[in-house]
């Protein structure tokens, strides 16, 4: 029992360092493979809790590496207890663990025999379909799929075009279980005149001709949608500001005035060098009510109206109810009028960060939703214009939903903007992981992405994927840059997740499979 146990700690540790910010995509395309091997030698009685176990393991390991810093945000910024914050952490990798990697573990052994032309597809349907499942389920955490490690190989993420990362995570479990067979034929045969060799050979044939099509696609790709952005004349220029602010001051009213006058002049830096049309400031750069305070709107217009500029901050924001008060996560545009022309409230609010559920089980996390409380989520699509720019904007957690992103581009967006407030995660792999999956929203939609973080990573996503500017975290300053405002429509932007959708669909079919057999095994007898 050991050794299967020995192989599923394997795979939680290789699949965990194929992330940023440990750099080691590579891991992923054999991540799996130990984990495969150990559920080969389940053996004796209870196979499918043994099974279950051995993938929960893998997946608890995997994230703890992903999350640890979930302890840095609980206890160093949320002033939540050190133990409890750990003890966060665990529920959350075991959480995590039993509702995705331990149910995978599970239904691999309960449906795959590893035999037959369309075996080799069961996993990688299996893996996406449970990957689109944590997009939704409890609110969704989508939070580092598969695909994500792959961020930085430009070539093969042009299929999330087509699949969003769904596709991307698809063709590295197909890989691993391909490897798998390979490696189990060459352990029980080696021979050539196995009659499994014939379907063997097939498959790989059509494993490297997928890949290999998948790479050329990306290539004609990207030269493609690079000549288009050389073609467009619509372009747009843009100054990014990150202010750096500690969190733990950031909400004191003695350090607001410090905060606006770094944000300011920062904008006034950029402004100088660059004259750029659009001023961006991160996720909540206010900390204090936009809405209710002249005294700083005063501060805004002013410098919004000298120096003929558009600006678009984030604030917190606040409408009144006949129950009361609701709060809003929200990002304002104002005009060279100085004159707010649009908000936009935060649709995909933050658990246990921005509202907490079960309130009267979790009130000890209280703390993370700040000084205000909890947040209301917006319900609509809003796009913020002005010209003949169209923005879609993300606040923070949402950049991690492709849904969100492609739902904007339907609208019209020629542009997303995402603000967001990274110094909660601290000096952690958090930010890069962060601005890993901004990278698939400008591949899916063919967009540019601009990423205005308060402690970094503050950067300028082509439509390829392609990461133009970026800052170093903890370092005040800003990124100028021009972009293009492109009109063009990805098949996912049209379609959405059709290619998740046909992952459970083939599930669900090899499932039935399963039973139709069984039952009709036990009908002959």
């Amino acid at each position: 029992m050991i050794v299967p146990f020995l192989l599923a700690a394997i795979s939680g540790v290789l699949t965990g360092l194929s992330f940023p910010r440990y750099g080691a995509p590579l891991f992923a395309w054999v991540a799996y493979l130990p984990l495969l091997f150990a559920l080969k030698r389940v053996h004796g009685d209870h196979q499918l809790l043994k099974s279950y176990g051995y993938g929960f393991l893998a997946g608890f390991i995997s994230n703890i590496i992903l999350f640890y810093w979930v302890v840095v945000a609980m206890h160093t910024y949320g002033g939540i207890n050190l133990a409890v914050s750990i003890l966060g952490l665990v529920l959350l990798a075991a959480l995590l663990s039993a509702l995705y990697s331990g149910t995978f573990a599970l239904l691999i052994r309960l449906f795959w025999n590893g035999t037959g032309t369309g075996e080799l597809l069961f996993i990688p349907a299996l893996w996406v379909a449970l990957e689109y499942l944590r997009t939704f389920l409890f609110s969704g955490f989508p939070w580092e799929l598969l695909g994500y490690s792959q961020y930085r190989d430009l070539s093969l993420i042009q299929i999330a075009r087509v699949t969003s990362v769904y596709g991307v995570s698809f063709v590295i479990m197909l890989f691993n279980v391909f490897i798998y067979e390979c490696l189990i034929w060459w352990y029980e045969t080696r021979s050539v005149r196995s009659s499994k060799f014939p379907l063997l050979l097939a498959k790989s044939a059509a494993v490297v001709l997928l890949i290999t099509g998948i790479l050329i696609y990306g290539d004609i790709t990207r030269e493609r949608i690079g000549s288009r952005i050389d073609r467009t004349a619509v372009a747009l220029r843009v100054g990014l500001i990150q202010g750096d602010i500690d969190q733990n001051h950031k909400w004191d009213p003695v350090y607001q005035e410090n905060t606006m006058a770094s944000y300011l002049s920062l904008s006034q830096e950029a402004y100088t060098r660059s004259h750029p049309e659009l001023i961006i400031w991160p996720e909540t750069a206010t900390p204090f009510f936009f809405q209710s305070d002249p005294g700083y709107q005063a501060r805004l217009s002013d410098f919004v109206k000298s120096h003929g500029i558009y600006l678009l901050f984030g604030s917190p924001a606040f409408a009144f109810t006949a129950r009361g008060i609701n709060y809003f996560n929200s990002a304002f545009l104002m005009g060279p009028a100085g004159v707010v022309l649009g908000r936009y409230d935060k649709r995909h609010l933050v658990p246990f960060g921005e509202y907490l559920p079960l309130k009267h089980i979790f009130f000890f996390f209280k703390k993370l939703t700040g000084s205000i409380g909890d947040f209301t989520p917006g319900n609509k699509n809003t796009l913020l214009r002005f010209g003949n720019v169209r923005i879609g904007t993300l606040i923070c957690y949402e950049i991690i939903f492709p849904q969100l992103a492609a739902a904007d581009v339907r609208h019209g967006a020629n542009l997303l903007v995402t603000i967001t407030d990274d110094a909660w995660f601290g000096d952690t792999s958090a930010p890069y992981q962060h601005l890993s999956m901004a990278v698939f929203r400008a591949v899916e939609d063919e967009r540019y992405v601009v990423r205005a973080a308060n402690t970094g990573i503050t950067a300028v996503i082509s439509p390829t994927g392609r990461i133009v500017a970026e800052t170093k975290l903890f370092v005040p300053g800003f990124i100028d840059g021009t972009v293009k405002l492109l009109n063009t429509h990805t098949f996912y932007a049209r379609q959405g997740d059709v290619f998740a959708v046909a992952c459970v669909i083939v599930f669900l079919l090899f499932a039935a499979r399963f039973v139709y057999k069984r039952f009709a095994g036990r009908s002959l007898h």
